[in-house]
């Protein structure tokens, strides 16, 4: 089965890449799967929203470098489109994730979008240079059964990755994150003119894998496929869509470094 689809998520300001690359993939809903659980299963995602141009966004690059460097954290910045006419245009900007987080603010029933916005977990949201309000919620969460309870088992060999799940994951849909680890800029113009800021785990990419159904999860990735992208690690995210079609709570998530 190949999956080549484009999401577009447009709503007030930022951007998410929802573009997907024709990957041969092959969905198996099963039971009795052996897999090893990855050691470094992530407990939540955060989804930071930034933006080169927004002078309130370097404190929250800094916090989401903080959970890049935790392997219990996936962290994924995501550079929007909004603020590229101050003066300088985001080397980083997709429209696609400033759509993305329009469709959060639907689901959290705002009226708009701002940067620096972290969501977590794509239950909730804070501004994201605030560390203790988005610990807050990680560990919220996490005790109270709303954190990543689908978990899923990756397995890679020299042609190829498996993603699984040892439990039925519900209606949700699977994707695969493109990034790139750290990538420094110098800014010339705008806000944070003259300013040098290191960026962690941009997102560069976004692919839809797949809808998945009631039942267990065995998914095959082609890795020459995946290492043609030219991005140096990926993410597998299972989530949940919103009665309204917009992006629901995330219910698994798997890092997979160095393609």
């Amino acid at each position: 089965m190949t999956t080549s689809i484009l999401l577009s998520v447009r709503q007030f300001g930022l951007r998410v890449i929802w573009m997907t690359g024709a990957i041969a993939i092959l969905f198996t809903m099963i039971g009795g799967l052996h897999n090893a659980r990855a050691a470094d299963a992530p407990v939540a995602v955060v989804e930071l929203f930034t933006s080169q141009g927004c002078s309130s966004c370097p404190e929250a690059d800094k916090v989401l470098a903080e959970y890049a460097k935790k392997q219990k954290v996936l962290a994924l910045s995501f550079h929007v489109d909004y603020w590229n006419y101050l003066g300088w245009k985001d080397t980083f900007s997709q429209a696609e994730f400033t759509e993305r987080q329009k469709r959060y603010a639907a689901t959290f029933r705002r009226r708009g979008i701002y940067t620096p916005q972290a969501v977590i977990n794509g239950r909730d949201h804070a501004v994201g240079s605030r560390r203790g309000d988005i610990e807050s919620l990680i560990q919220s969460y996490t005790k109270s059964g709303k954190g990543l309870t689908v978990a899923l088992n990756t397995r890679r060999d020299m042609e190829k990755i498996r993603v699984t799940t040892d439990a039925a994951s519900g209606d949700a849909t699977l994707w695969v994150v493109y990034f790139d680890k750290k990538r420094q800029v110098k800014i010339k113009r705008g806000e944070n003119r003259g300013r040098t800021i290191t960026y962690h785990n941009v997102v560069r990419n976004v692919s839809m894998l797949g809808m998945m159904k009631q039942g267990k999860i065995d998914v095959t990735l082609p890795l020459e496929e995946m290492k043609r992208t030219g991005h140096e690690a990926c993410a597998i995210i299972l989530q949940q869509t919103t009665v309204h079609g917009t992006p629901g709570p995330i219910l698994g998530a798997a890092i997979i470094d160095d393609l």
